[in-house]
């Protein structure tokens, strides 16, 4: 016998048009602040890798290169985790679902 599953396995509610565009305006802007934030992470990494391999790099910019270096990650992975729940949000709407999926 087949389960069938109705929704989101995220706790997604439904939204109103006014929610959706505004949920719509935050993805294009975190879409243009990730790629913001991933050319500062590729700075940092640049920075990292000479303060790792440059013996004459000094100790106090080092420590800070690192420092800046694990900064930027951090705000990349939480644009990315903001942004793949707002597209799970924005696709899980109604008219977007198909009529019934099946549970495997």
């Amino acid at each position: 016998m087949t389960k069938v599953h109705r929704g989101s396995v995220f706790g997604i509610r439904e939204l109103t048009d006014e929610q959706r565009a505004r949920a719509r305006k935050e993805l294009e802007w975190l879409e243009t602040d990730l790629i913001r934030r991933r050319k500062r992470l590729a700075y940092w990494t640049m920075r990292k890798t000479q303060a790792e391999t440059m013996p004459e790099f000094p100790a106090h910019l080092r420590e800070g290169t690192f420092h800046f270096y694990g900064r930027a990650q951090d705000l990349v992975k939480s644009g990315e985790k903001l942004r793949a729940y707002l597209v799970a949000e924005l696709q899980d709407q109604p008219e977007h679902q198909a009529a019934y999926h099946y549970q495997h």
